[in-house]
Order: structure tokens, then sequence, then C-alpha cells
């Protein structure tokens, strides 16, 4: 029984262990010492992407984090007015409504194949295609994008029903090329992305704010699946910080 949770815990399966107590001792410290790792483990999980652990831990390639160029889908989303809504409610009412609000998202997330890097506030930052290799990335972020975004509508209603605030939320899609992996210092490494495809990402998300819109979309998300959405032209526009001209398009459902 302890091989057969040793080798769980090395496919990252966590579980509640079946065995209670041993007569011997080197048993029971044995057991010990796999229910610390199997708790160790599961609270790294949930600060790390969980993918990015299960590949360094199944392939044991310590370089598995390393930064490298390749193409991924970014998806950015903001809530509007979060400002207003925290200065409003206390810090409590707050991050309860925002947990419940962070979970809802995070499963959508992983049920379409993408990666949760990081939270920022009230902000999350998501992409598809790393840790692991997905050919249809851009897709399956685009419907995350519209699950998401009838999720929170549906979270919304009910906010509204039971007079609590209302989570308005902006998305920012687009794909492109990105260096992924391991950045930060030698002793505090974060996994990421850094490049333009991501800054890009991030602009469309707060240029929901000048449009109206909820979900922006790039031509370079058109060009790739275009064929499979309903995406309404919004215009193309010089994206701050940013040479050349950025097509936008809305993301409005799927074909």
């Amino acid at each position: 029984m302890l091989a057969e949770e040793a080798t769980q815990l090395g496919k990252l399966e966590v579980r509640e262990s079946r065995i209670v107590h041993s007569w011997i001792s080197e048993v029971n410290a044995l057991a010990k010492a796999l229910r610390s790792a199997r708790h160790a483990i599961s609270t790294f999980s949930l600060y790390v992407p969980r993918e990015l652990v299960r590949r360094i831990v199944i392939a044991g390639q310590a370089n598995v984090g390393a930064a490298v160029r390749q193409d991924v889908t970014v998806l950015f989303t903001d809530i509007r007015d979060f400002t207003t809504i925290s200065e409003e409610n206390s810090p409590e009412e707050v991050v309860a409504l925002l947990s419940e609000y962070f979970e809802a998202l995070n499963k959508i997330v992983e049920r379409h194949g993408g990666t949760i890097v990081q939270y920022m506030g009230d902000a999350i930052l998501a992409m598809w295609n790393a840790p692991l290799h997905d050919p249809d990335h851009v897709e399956h972020a685009c419907h995350c994008a519209l699950a998401m975004k009838q999720a929170v509508d549906a979270m919304n209603h009910a906010n509204s029903v039971s007079g609590r605030p209302v989570l308005i939320t902006r998305f920012g899609l687009h794909t492109g090329a990105a260096v992924v992996g391991s950045v930060g210092a030698e002793a505090r490494l974060q996994y990421t992305a850094i490049g333009d495809t991501v800054n890009i990402a991030s602009r469309l998300e707060g240029l929901n704010r000048q449009y109206g819109t909820s979900i922006l979309v790039s031509g370079a998300i058109r060009d790739t699946v275009g064929q499979l959405f309903e995406l309404a032209p919004v215009g193309v526009v010089s994206v701050k910080g940013r040479s050349g001209q950025t097509e936008l398009l809305e993301l409005r459902g799927a074909i």
C-alpha cells in the first residue's frame, strides 16, 4: 500500500492515505513521511501551474521551465470599476466575492485546456499551448473566453438578486510568439510569458472600455479561427507602446 501511494504521489495523484496504523514503527514513519510529502505537493500545486509541476515530476526534467520562444494564445481579464467595488464593501466581502469569481473562472480555464499563469489583483492572465502543447490552442482559448463571459453573466444575475456587487468583466485575446518559461532570480522563479503577444492581449482587454465591448480579439485570432466564431469588426487602432496597427474584432459567439 505504501508503494502504491508513493507511485501515485510521483504522478501528482494526491489522494487520502488508506494506511491508518501499523505495528511496525518503520512503516508508520514512512507513512507519516508520505503524508507530509502529499500535503507539501498539494499545497505547492496551488501556487504553481499544475501541469508544469506534473511535467517536472513525471519527466524528471529540471529545465522544463527554461524560457523558450513559442506560439501561445494569451487571455487577459479585468473587472470594471473594481476599485469602487472595493471601496463600497468590506475587505471580507470583497475577498469572498473574488474567491467565488476566481474559482468559477479557474475551472473553466482548466476545462478548456488553459493555464492560469497569474492573478493580478482582480485580473487574470491565462495562456494556452504552454506548458502543454495544444495544436488547437486558439480555438480552445476563444471557447474559454465565451464560457467565462457566460459564467460571469450568470454569477452577476445571482449577485444582483442577492444584493451583492456585479462583476462586469472585460476580456482581451491575442495569439502569437512569446518567450515562455521560468523568469526571475535564481532563488525565486515564476513561470510566465513575456513579449509583444502578451502586451497586445493586455491592451485589447483595456480597449473594451473605449468601444463598449466585452471580448476583444486581434486580427491574428480571426486569421486562425475566424471560420469557427462570430467576429464583428470593431476597427483598427495604434496600440499604446507598439508601432504599427492592430485590428480589433469583438468575439460574440461560436458558429
